[in-house]
């Protein structure tokens, strides 16, 4: 996806929590740096979004103001 332009323009990238097991040389965090690190983009992982309950939806498309920190993070999508 970061290939393909996908993340042109990110400002962060977030990114659901999952289930799917790491391999003995890489884990999912790690694969994920691996695959992003380049954007040079706060990256948010373990999200409570995707598959894994609780499901938050992101709206694809929508503007969004994220704040994360602290006791208080909150995603607020127009």
């Amino acid at each position: 996806m970061r290939l393909a332009g996908f993340f042109t323009g990110a400002n962060a990238v977030l990114v659901g929590r999952t289930r799917a097991p790491g391999i003995a040389s890489l884990t999912q965090h790690e694969a994920v740096l691996d695959a992003l690190g380049p954007l040079a983009v706060p990256i948010i992982a373990d999200v409570d979004c995707g598959h894994v309950p609780p499901y938050l939806p992101i709206v694809n498309g929508a503007h969004g103001r994220l704040r994360y920190g602290g006791d208080r993070n909150e995603l607020t999508q127009t």
